[in-house]
């Protein structure tokens, strides 16, 4: 994954949290991207398996 393409994902997910805490509900799925933004902006070796998990996903969707 490229620096451009963490960028993007780091703030689409920030993007998102924002709106999730400005409509004060909260479901599974944004729970998990905010868990998502916490592991990419982290980089920890977990957060480098599931960048690489993301990238895996988004080259068989294209």
């Amino acid at each position: 994954m490229s620096e451009s393409e963490i960028y993007f994902l780091v703030a689409f997910s920030a993007l998102v949290v924002v709106l999730l805490v400005r409509s004060h509900e909260v479901k599974f799925w944004q729970a998990f991207t905010a868990v998502l933004l916490g592991f990419c902006v982290a980089l920890t070796p977990l957060g480098n398996t599931l960048l690489w998990l993301i990238t895996t996903v988004v080259h068989i969707v294209h």
